[in-house]
């Protein structure tokens, strides 16, 4: 019989290895102080993107970097008292802003991002909730050409790595979105994407086929961990236990967890926004919308059209900062025939990244029977079966279906 595993974190991830280890004849408990996806997998723009394969680390930044560090612009918001503390990271993102870099740590994600989108289509399927899907891919749009143009070697990775996408212009924009306002000049359409109406649920379907397959669900908040001579003791707010393994998939909390095992915090906070906003009546939006120039994601989903916003670099425990969604809903208006809002405060997530935006899977550097899987920045939806795909062959000792290596944790731990 196989040794239990303990995953930690209820997120997509979490989900996602818990389901996968089970599958392989593990018997396993999953931990998390919430329920399935209650915590940032539950606000993101419920992206299934091919496109998902571009690093942020982007040569077209340097142009920008000025505006970038005054806050002038909406994709990005500098909190400055956590600017000292986050010049290591910055420094090593920005030597990463190359091109060689780019499409080099684009290879890597791209191979997660095709494999991982083929098991979501299995899983979903075997969940029975392809009603949460929006299909028929995702456009990407410019307001002015020369943005459009700032973005051709982001085009040439996606041609790169075999990604289907089509150029399209106005007209054909608004073919593909007639009640879209007359604002965009040029767009690309990922043809192959799908999207879900609603990411929770979609978490919630796949932590069913976990427990309807008698896997276990803890209601738990974890405090810490410490090796012993036969596994480890993991405690929670209900107490201390001796468990065999261990997946730590805890997101923005994962470093705090493992300080004490020796581990330095490799992460910088993306934080990230969004509001639910109503159509005005007789007008809908059939798939996700990214208004490059405006710095949003307008997606549809069964709440209403979500909202969200780009990144906010901050400490993981400071106030909310909702700038950015009020800087972005005057642009939402000028696209988008948009009614109400939905919600009275903005939600609110945080998106754990590394300098190459590659997520941290595999074992822990100096640690047996223990494994992470963590630092998935705004790709955790779209990548969590292939995450729990290869913690599964870790666990386990096969070999991997191509080259983890990329995602090695010792590579910043």
């Amino acid at each position: 019989m196989k040794p239990a595993v303990f995953v930690l974190g209820a997120g997509i991830v979490g989900v996602c290895c818990a389901l996968e280890l089970q599958r392989r004849g593990y018997h396993v408990t999953l931990v998390d102080r919430r329920g399935p996806g209650e915590e940032t997998s539950s606000g993101n723009a419920g992206i299934l993107s091919y496109s998902n394969v571009t690093p942020l680390a982007d040569p077209a930044l340097w142009p920008r970097l000025h505006r970038l560090a005054m806050n002038l612009d909406t994709d990005f918001l500098l909190h400055y008292p956590h600017l000292p503390s986050l010049v290591p990271w910055l420094l090593s993102f920005l030597r990463r802003c190359r091109r060689q870099t780019y499409l080099h740590d684009g290879d890597a994600m791209s191979a997660l991002t095709l494999a991982s989108i083929d098991l979501h289509r299995h899983w979903i399927d075997d969940a029975g909730v392809q009603s949460l899907l929006n299909r028929g891919g995702g456009l990407k749009l410019y307001r002015q050409r020369r943005t459009f143009l700032r973005d051709r070697l982001e085009r040439e990775l996606l041609q790169r790595c075999g990604i289907k996408h089509t150029p399209v212009d106005a007209d054909q924009i608004y073919e593909l979105e007639p009640d879209l306002k007359r604002v965009f000049e040029q767009g690309v359409l990922i043809d192959e994407s799908i999207s879900t109406r609603n990411p929770e649920k979609l978490c919630k379907a796949y932590a069913r086929l976990f427990t309807e397959a008698g896997g276990e669900i803890s209601r738990a908040a974890v405090r810490a961990l410490h090796p012993t001579e036969t596994g480890w003791q993991l405690t929670t707010d209900r107490g201390a236990q001796i468990v065999d393994r261990i997946v730590v998939c805890m997101g923005a909390w994962t470093p705090q967890l493992i300080a004490p095992l020796g581990y330095a915090n490799p992460l910088a906070i993306e934080r990230g926004y969004h509001t639910v906003l109503s159509a005005q009546p007789g007008r809908q939006l059939s798939r996700p919308i990214f208004d490059v120039d405006a710095s949003y994601v307008m997606a549809p989903m069964e709440m209403g059209l979500r909202v969200t916003t780009g990144t906010n670099l901050v400490r993981r425990e400071t106030q909310p900062d909702p700038r950015q969604v009020d800087r972005v809903l005057p642009r939402v208006r000028e696209a988008f025939p948009v009614d109400q809002r939905l919600i009275d405060e903005p939600w609110m997530g945080r998106r754990p990244t590394v300098p190459d935006t590659l997520p941290m899977i595999g074992p822990a550097p100096r640690h047996r029977n223990l494994w992470l899987a963590f630092a998935h920045s705004h790709m955790g939806l779209t990548l969590g079966p292939i995450s729990g795909l290869l913690i599964a062959n870790f666990v386990d000792g096969v070999k991997q279906p191509f080259m983890a290596q990329p995602c090695d944790p010792a590579r910043y731990l």
